[in-house]
């Protein structure tokens, strides 16, 4: 099970999308704090 993540980045929020064997898993919004986005990946995401 392939699991991929995509960030879209800007100064104040990052737009997530998690993606696993080509389908949608999982898409959110969280604030653009470095360990914010390691929690939610981790959480999300966790065979990455």
């Amino acid at each position: 099970m392939k699991q991929y993540i995509g960030l879209d980045v800007s100064m104040k929020e990052t737009a997530i999308s998690i993606r696993q064997d080509g389908k949608r898993i999982w898409r959110g919004k969280c604030a653009s704090d470095p360990q914010l986005l390691a929690a939610v990946i981790r959480k999300r995401a966790p065979y990455v």
